[in-house]
């Protein structure tokens, strides 16, 4: 049966001697809270003291002559030993321990919500193009070319022959993606911050654009026209074809992944031709590779695919898709990562999800993560 307890009267009662066993142990209960939510940390004989206080107030130390009172004098005695481990399990769990070890709703003071459809479209004129905010239908015309913004979230180009070519440029920021389709029909999936540098039309030998950042290209085919994208350190060449281009600024190599096709990946004078399902990571050296393609496209189908990744490396597409800073508190282990995660949950559902793979921890404060042991 429950009990309804006047806070006041009880605690009145307990100073005048008149509390039963199960009250007194209710009124130590308390007591051993409010020590628990001060400043005061007591140590491991403190908490002895005040379960010891709990278990002596009740009457187990009396001669038991019913079933009905042992049975009773059981309950209230479960009750305090419940109340004393209780106690314990919250210093060990809050007070004393690091920021850490403490539960995650207590280190999430808030919730990040992942990124979306954001980008701005820079016009040969320097116009800015916010298109996240940007009504559907006609954008703009640059000389022949009409740029509009389609229902489902896409930019398009529409030529006519002829058309001069001008400049464009689009860019994502952190927490944003959006799609493009080019002037002639090929698609780009632009990941969030990067940029892609491209002409209204393709006019010459080859159909050159600039990235950085990562993109997925799926190349309309043109036997006469190379499509060429350009970054820091190579120039990606097709004729038709679906890769993928991975050359985000801080990272140590930048990276091609043929899906379909074929491409030449060209570095320092050198050529070097791609197979499906092969990769080439510019660094200091330039290595080819057998690529596990699922993980590295998994972004444009609206996933995370961590695989054998260290947190350093999964941090870094944490930040850049939901627009966060990253610092790191403590030695933070190096082990590798598994986990594929939906890039439409909130940040703090993709934490906890890494946090049970053990190892590490995290604190959300604004839009600042700290990372610890």
């Amino acid at each position: 049966m429950q009990h309804n307890y006047n806070s006041e009267d009880l605690i009145n009662r307990y100073k005048s001697g008149t509390c039963s066993p199960e009250e007194k142990a209710i009124v130590e209960s308390w007591h051993i809270k409010m020590l628990a939510e001060s400043d005061f940390m007591p140590d491991e004989e403190e908490l002895g003291r005040a379960g010891k206080a709990i278990w002596a107030a009740l009457p187990l130390h009396e001669e038991m002559h019913t079933p009905k009172k042992m049975s009773l004098w059981l309950k209230y005695a479960a009750a305090a030993v419940l109340l004393i481990v209780s106690a314990v399990m919250y210093f060990v769990n809050f007070k004393g321990s690091d920021v850490s070890k403490q539960p995650i709703a207590a280190r999430y003071k808030n919730d990040v919500t992942p990124g979306g459809n954001k980008a701005i479209l820079v016009l040969a004129d320097g116009k800015k193009v916010v298109l996240d905010d940007a009504k559907d239908g006609l954008l703009a015309r640059e000389g022949k070319a009409m740029i509009n913004k389609t229902a489902d979230g896409q930019l398009t180009y529409q030529n006519q022959q002829g058309a001069a070519a001008v400049m464009n440029k689009l860019s994502t920021p952190k927490g944003g993606q959006y799609q493009v389709v080019l002037p002639d029909g090929s698609k780009v999936w632009l990941n969030s911050a990067s940029t892609l540098t491209f002409p209204t039309a393709f006019t010459g030998g080859s159909r050159d654009i600039q990235l950085s950042g990562e993109a997925y290209f799926e190349v309309a085919k043109n036997k006469v026209l190379p499509f060429k994208v350009h970054t820091d350190k190579q120039v990606v060449e097709v004729l038709g074809t679906h890769f993928n281009v991975n050359s985000y600024a801080g990272e140590a190599t930048i990276k091609t992944t043929l899906l379909e096709g074929s491409v030449k990946v060209a570095v320092g004078g050198k050529d070097y031709l791609l197979k499906p399902g092969q990769q080439a990571s510019v660094g200091n050296r330039v290595k080819i590779i057998n690529a596990d393609v699922d993980q590295v496209v998994a972004w444009m189908n609206g996933d995370f695919n961590f695989k054998d990744e260290n947190i350093h490396s999964i941090m870094r597409k944490l930040e850049r898709w939901y627009d966060i800073e990253v610092i790191y508190k403590g030695e933070v282990s190096d082990i590798d990562f598994g986990a594929e995660i939906s890039r439409s949950r909130s940040l703090s559902q993709v934490l906890t999800i890494l946090e049970e793979t053990g190892g590490v921890h995290f604190k959300i404060e604004g839009r600042r993560v700290t990372v610890m042991p």
